[in-house]
């Protein structure tokens, strides 16, 4: 609900700075001293702004960070470390629970058919939360190595109390469509 009070969002510090430079004009017209402690007021409150930004992640953040996280696990070629973000509750495309996608997943790296993993546009879906799971979160990536792979990934994520968000589902899209990727093992 006050998520925008813990991310960052760059028009809270550009309002903040614009009132502290509207106040110094004022003050550098008027010359009253209420005018310089309102721009010391608007300096700390973009202080304490990033000072939330920096200590509180929000869900939206933790899902970004797990996605992040999956793919520099395939990039380190840990097959654990990526699992370690998998919900027990998975199920594949192809309807595999995560004991067997976590082997098919493993052949593929050890494999050599991905080396290397690349995502960007990560985007959640609605204001994810803890409380309503699942959230859904959408992004593209780009899978290189033996086959190069660029697809749109849909995604959901669980949320467990112990490991945060965790992946549940996924689904590879061909670029810019609907379309579902045929992978084989």
């Amino acid at each position: 609900m006050y998520d925008w009070l813990f991310e960052g969002n760059t028009t809270v510090y550009v309002l903040c700075a614009a009132f502290a430079v509207f106040l110094l004009l004022v003050w550098w017209q008027i010359r009253k001293f209420l005018m310089l402690l309102g721009v010391v007021l608007a300096v700390v409150l973009i202080g304490l702004y990033a000072l939330l930004d920096r200590t509180v992640e929000t869900d939206r953040e933790q899902l970004v960070r797990k996605v992040n996280e999956l793919a520099s696990a395939v990039n380190a070629r840990n097959v654990d470390a990526l699992f370690e973000n998998v919900s027990d509750s998975f199920r594949s495309p192809r309807g595999e629970d995560k004991k067997q996608f976590r082997a098919t997943v493993a052949n593929y790296i050890q494999g050599g058919t991905v080396n290397n993993v690349r995502v960007w546009d990560i985007v959640c879906e609605g204001h994810p939360s803890r409380d309503r799971p699942p959230a859904h979160v959408f992004f593209s990536a780009k899978a290189e190595g033996g086959r190069e792979l660029l697809a749109g990934c849909d995604t959901t994520f669980d949320y467990d109390p112990q490991r945060g968000w965790r992946l549940k589902s996924i689904r590879l899209l061909k670029p810019q469509t609907t379309e579902e990727w045929s992978i084989q093992p």
